[in-house]
């Protein structure tokens, strides 16, 4: 006959081991989300704007007709830096308020 610190023990152990099996799959769920939203970055001024998917791949760019005639290729480039950086930028911002919720129920759950 087990004592009732066993089944405890064992009761808690499982309870532990659904919950990270739930935390697992919760992060699967958001990766995938993640992967395939889409976000705008854009350049000071929004002469330039870039389309970046949440894996971080440039999926469009899109440069403001002024700004090709009054930018040298130098000045160009680096407006494109800027709004892919801005649409990375916005990127893991995302990741991180979609990630929130459950970093911050880690936090408090007992025992942690």
């Amino acid at each position: 006959m087990e004592s009732m610190e066993s089944i405890d023990f064992s009761t808690n152990v499982n309870a532990l081991m659904e919950r990270i099996h739930n935390q697992q799959a919760d992060i699967q769920r958001i990766q995938r989300e993640l992967e395939v939203m889409e976000v705008v970055g854009a350049s000071r001024d929004d002469e330039v704007r870039v389309t970046v998917r949440g894996n971080g791949q440039v999926v469009a760019v899109d440069i403001d007709e002024s700004a090709l005639r009054e930018n040298d290729a130098y000045e160009l480039g680096q407006l494109v830096k800027e709004a892919v950086n801005d649409g990375l930028r916005r990127v893991a911002e995302a990741g991180s308020a979609k990630f929130k919720p459950m970093i911050d129920a880690a936090e408090s759950a007992p025992g942690i």
